[in-house]
């Protein structure tokens, strides 16, 4: 039975709020943590069980044969907790869903998931950086994604794995924690002008910009589950976010995998959760307006000053995702394991077993009840014309890889410290979720799976929004 209704309000306040929100949204849809793969190696060079360990690389199509009927019976399940459990969950169309007496082709797997079927899911190895860089050319990044690549694409990083190679259990968690930023999730919904969108079954988006490259990605790697009763109340569009469905999904498919020898796409599903519940560590993408109560939203809209608002949530949100990216990347490329950013990922893992609603809504709690403050120190600490201008753009204004330089030059070493806690806390929230995810492919842990199915979601009044 699901809990969760939505009292009618006045039609005014609906359409003022719904303008605000949606419109940082636009701005916003296209950032989480800006590069999976290296946000989470510290955690994992910290396991040498998954260091040292390999698995056998395989061919999706071969997994997709071998267990058709696992498939079947690992998707219905899903499925049926997804409709009892997650308040406006859009039920798979019967054309899609998968049957196991039906030819068991990848084209059919990816509909039945309802994924981005124009990526090439291939066999990759995004190179840990300690470790040597294989023999032959790296893969361009037109291999795995039709989308331009950014800063965190841009060296070569990508290369190619043939079936039957072996490849270290932990570049294969990082390189598919990245995967979703690939496209995974672009271009699902009916008004995103694909042959796919239109046949699966999720209506209109909801928010984020259909127009833009990552736009259409955003209610699946933004997850708004604690809004307050006001935004709730008219803009229930903002609960159509899809991640705990993601982590589900992939968690599911990996036990299926391990649980029928097929350790390699154990561990690559895993990292392909592992990427939602990264996203969900970041306030930006638990809580739409950080640091803005909703009657001030309200306010602003009614003085005509919501184009404000909304870029100085914009700014702040590059400006953060640019900072930690420098920090943590120039960290890695010199290998300084024991500094501070670095162990803030090694040092707060937890082995808690993941029972998936529990494990979201209190994950996504955490990230709420940061945000004000996340929101506050980028405002106190970074110059004032890339966070407190509204007449400043900071995407493409060409300051993104001089952030720290910026930071330090104009604010001094005390911002930059106190930046650089901002961002450890947020590290140390990522590494303690994160860490139980990875988890779930010991094979000496119990695994509750779908242990939540009979307690649906029930969506609580907060600070958001």
């Amino acid at each position: 039975m699901k809990r969760v209704t939505y009292p009618s309000f006045p039609r005014r306040a609906n359409t003022l709020l719904a303008t605000l929100v949606v419109s940082i949204l636009f701005q916003s849809a296209a950032w989480g943590w800006s590069d999976h793969s290296s946000l989470v190696w510290p955690l994992l060079r910290e396991q040498p069980q998954l260091v040292e360990q390999r698995v056998v690389a395989e061919p999706l199509a071969d997994f997709v044969r071998a267990e058709r009927v696992g498939i079947a019976k690992t998707l219905a399940q899903v499925e049926a907790w997804a409709v009892d459990t997650i308040e406006h969950y859009p039920p798979t169309p019967e054309g899609l869903l998968w049957q196991a007496e039906n030819e068991p082709t990848v084209d059919r797997f990816l509909a039945a998931m309802r994924v981005n079927p124009l990526l090439p899911y291939g066999l990759f190895v995004d190179v840990s950086p300690e470790r040597t860089t294989p023999d032959g050319d790296a893969l361009d990044w037109s291999a795995l994604s039709f989308l331009g690549g950014g800063s965190a694409q841009a060296p070569a990083r990508y290369w190619p794995l043939q079936a039957g190679q072996p490849v270290s259990i932990a570049e294969v968690v990082s390189g598919a924690s990245d995967e979703p930023d690939f496209g995974m999730d672009i271009g699902l919904f009916e008004d995103n002008g694909t042959e796919f969108g239109e046949r699966y079954g999720f209506g209109n988006q909801p928010f984020g910009n259909p127009n833009l490259d990552y736009g259409s990605q955003a209610p699946f790697h933004m997850g708004f589950y604690h809004l307050d009763w006001l935004t709730r109340t008219v803009q229930p569009d903002l609960l159509r976010t899809y991640p705990l469905w993601r982590i589900a999904l992939f968690g599911e498919l990996a036990e299926l995998a391990f649980t029928t020898g097929h350790d390699y796409w154990g561990w690559r599903f895993l990292g392909w959760g592992l990427h939602y519940v990264g996203d969900l560590t970041q306030p930006y993408h638990a809580m739409p307006l950080p640091g803005v109560g909703t009657v001030d939203a309200l306010w602003s809209v009614v003085e005509g000053k919501t184009g404000e608002l909304v870029q100085l949530v914009s700014n702040r949100h590059g400006v953060i995702e640019s900072y930690q990216y420098q920090r943590l990347t120039r960290a890695l490329d010199a290998e300084e394991w024991r500094a501070p950013l670095l162990r803030a990922v090694s040092d707060h893992g937890g082995l808690e077993p993941v029972i998936y609603t529990t494990f979201v809504m209190n994950l996504t709690a955490d990230s709420v009840a940061a945000a004000d403050a996340f929101d506050a120190a980028i405002a106190q600490h970074v110059p004032a014309r890339f966070v407190s201008d509204p007449t400043f753009e900071w995407t493409g204004s060409g300051y993104e890889r001089d952030i720290i330089s910026l930071v330090r030059e104009q604010m001094g070493d005390d911002a930059i410290e106190h930046m650089d806690a901002t961002v450890i806390a947020q590290l140390k929230r990522f590494s303690r979720v994160a860490s139980r995810w990875i988890a779930r492919g010991d094979r000496g842990m119990a695994h509750p799976g779908l242990t939540d199915y009979e307690t649906p979601i029930e969506v609580t009044s907060g600070s958001g929004g």
